[in-house]
């Protein structure tokens, strides 16, 4: 069976210019009452449903599949992270089929298993799209129908809780490496990395309970959902804040309260956290209110992650100052809190950039058994020219010891995060 010039995936044109990749979807794999992640076409490349159109019944569904011959994905345009992800699910189905030696017939029998929430399919996976993550939760901030929301929202948690028991490293590298360069979905991508520095101090360090883990999740991740907007605006904005993006920052505690309960919320620590989650709280960790001691844990990370997230108006701080912020308290004295955070981030933590004994300068990829031996890849020589081949380097050796930390905006350097979460993983 020759199959060098076989392609499942049909080739056609709505017009000149304009390449159409199509995949026929399975009907049934598509869900009623959940927004559309990505856009259904025609046959012929024709747009049925745009992304976040909600199918409400089964007929409404069935009719509009048999006005276009079926349903299709368009694969011409990958920008759409959940349809990367789609994409490969149908190619691994495909690949299986061509290894089976199956007939062409049973290749054309494929189909894109939709599944409108993906996030329940990374998962199961080892390897997980933080990019898609960060878009997973942008949808879930910014949706306003209720089933949604709590289907991802749960998803979420999910996979974040996975991964701070088994490699939490990975998600570490991942959210802070793109905190610095991801400016156009700041909230999305904030509220997950503060939500994983909480987890990872709170159980590592702090050692709470699950229910105070789960309740700090859910906080964490919604607290500033009534300023979504706003906060995405911010990191792009060149210039101060006016009066109604003023009035709106000190209003949004309330405003996120008040969507959670619009969302069937009930839960009064969760309502309260997010209520209260900038209320000065004086010595947390002693207190023997719940609330209090997730809002300290939260305005601490909080801080932290800010500090080291980059804007259009200004870049990421560095490592050491964003540290020190939290480290001492307004009476310059330790805070036992955010003490708690660089013990369990690490002095070197994933995703920033060090200078080694040797002249290179690396990436810290994972932490280390204590915070002066991170595992790190060497990006650059010691003359500052990009190393070809990136290897991993033993801190452990005096050679590669680390002497410094070097900010970010120093380095003109691109890398390749999927890469570098490979590295970290071996």
């Amino acid at each position: 069976m020759q199959l060098e010039n076989f392609s499942p995936i049909q080739n056609t044109a709505l017009h000149p210019g304009k390449s159409v990749r199509l995949a026929p979807v399975d009907l049934q794999s598509i869900k009623l009452d959940v927004p559309l992640p990505f856009g259904l076409v025609d046959s012929r490349g024709i747009l049925l449903a745009h992304k976040g159109y909600v199918f409400q019944t089964e007929q409404n569904l069935i009719n509009l599949s048999n006005r276009g011959s079926g349903f299709f994905v368009d694969f011409s345009d990958l920008s759409e992270p959940q349809l990367r992800l789609a994409e490969k699910a149908y190619v691994n189905q495909l690949l299986k089929k061509l290894r089976s030696q199956d007939s062409l017939g049973e290749l054309s029998k494929v189909h894109v298993k939709y599944a409108n929430d993906l996030a329940q399919e990374d998962a199961g996976e080892r390897a997980i799209d933080w990019l898609n993550m960060v878009e997973i939760c942008n949808a879930m901030l910014r949706t306003r129908d209720s089933v949604f929301f709590h289907q991802r929202l749960e998803s979420i948690i999910a996979i974040l809780t996975r991964q701070v028991n088994v490699s939490p490293d990975e998600p570490l590298l991942a959210l802070f490496y793109l905190s610095e360069r991801n400016p156009q979905l700041y909230s999305a991508t904030h509220c997950l990395l503060v939500c994983l520095i909480c987890v990872l101090t709170a159980s590592s360090v702090l050692h709470w309970s699950e229910s105070d883990l789960d309740l700090l999740m859910r906080c964490a991740l919604t607290m500033n959902i009534g300023m979504v907007d706003l906060q995405d605006d911010l990191s792009v904005q060149k210039g101060p804040t006016d009066l109604s993006q003023k009035f709106l920052i000190r209003e949004h505690c309330n405003l996120s309260s008040q969507i959670l309960e619009m969302f069937g919320v009930e839960d009064q620590d969760w309502l309260a956290v997010v209520r209260g989650h900038h209320a000065i709280v004086t010595h947390p960790l002693q207190s023997e209110s719940t609330s209090d001691r997730l809002i300290g844990l939260l305005q601490r990370a909080d801080i932290f992650s800010a500090k080291l997230s980059s804007r259009v108006s200004r870049n990421a701080q560095h490592s050491s100052l964003a540290m020190k912020s939290i480290y001492f308290d307004k009476y310059l004295k330790p805070d036992a809190v955010g003490a708690a955070i660089i013990k369990a981030v690490g002095i070197y933590r994933p995703g920033s950039f060090v200078k080694l004994a040797s002249g290179e300068v690396a990436l810290v990829i994972r932490r280390g058994r204590n915070t002066a031996t991170p595992k790190l890849a060497a990006i650059l020589n010691k003359d500052g020219i990009p190393i070809a081949v990136l290897a991993v380097r033993n801190t452990a050796d005096k050679k590669y010891a680390v002497i410094s930390s070097v900010p970010s905006i120093s380095l003109n350097v691109t890398l390749n995060l999927e890469r570098m979460l490979q590295l970290g993983s071996q």
